[in-house]
C-alpha cells in the first residue's frame, strides 16, 4: 500500500503539481491535507452525492489526526491556508464530501466547510458534496 501511495503522489505531482501538505503546530505534525483533480480519485464515484465537478479541485482529505487538536480552530486554519494556496494557483473551485454525522471522516465535518464559505451542492447521503467557488468568494 505504501508503494502504491508513493506512485500515486508521483503521478499527481507530474500532472498537477503539489497535491497536499502536512500541518504542524508548535513543530509537531497534527494533520494533513490531500487534494487533486477528481480524476485521480476513482472511488469518489461511489458517493451518492457525487460526482464532483470537473472544474473543481477535489479535497480528498483534511484530517486532524490528534482528536485533542479538534474543535480548536486548527482545521479552520488549515482550510484557510489551503484556500489561499488555491486562490494563488487560480483554481475556479474546490469541492469535497463533508460528513454530516461524524467528524471522524477524511474530509471533516460539514460545519467546518459551511462556516468557511462552502455551499452544499448535492446532499444524497451522510456525505454532502460541498463547493467553494472562488469567483463568488473574493
Amino acid at each position: 500500500m505504501e508503494r502504491e501511495k508513493r506512485e500515486w503522489f508521483k503521478e499527481v505531482m507530474r500532472e498537477f503539481g503539489n497535491c497536499g501538505f502536512i500541518a504542524h503546530f508548535s513543530g509537531v505534525p497534527i494533520g494533513f491535507i490531500q487534494y487533486a483533480p477528481a480524476k485521480f480519485f476513482p472511488r469518489i464515484k461511489e458517493y451518492a452525492s457525487g460526482p464532483p465537478s470537473e472544474d473543481a479541485v477535489f479535497l480528498a482529505c483534511l484530517y486532524l489526526a490528534n482528536k485533542k487538536a479538534r474543535r480548536r480552530g486548527l482545521g479552520t486554519a488549515m482550510l484557510r491556508d489551503l484556500l489561499a494556496e488555491f486562490r494563488k494557483r487560480k483554481f475556479e473551485a474546490v469541492e469535497t464530501f463533508a460528513g454530516k454525522k461524524s467528524e471522524n471522516n477524511p474530509s471533516g465535518p460539514i460545519e467546518l466547510y459551511l462556516k468557511n464559505g462552502f455551499k452544499t451542492k448535492n446532499d444524497n447521503n451522510d456525505f454532502a458534496l460541498v463547493r467553494f467557488d472562488f469567483k463568488h468568494n473574493r
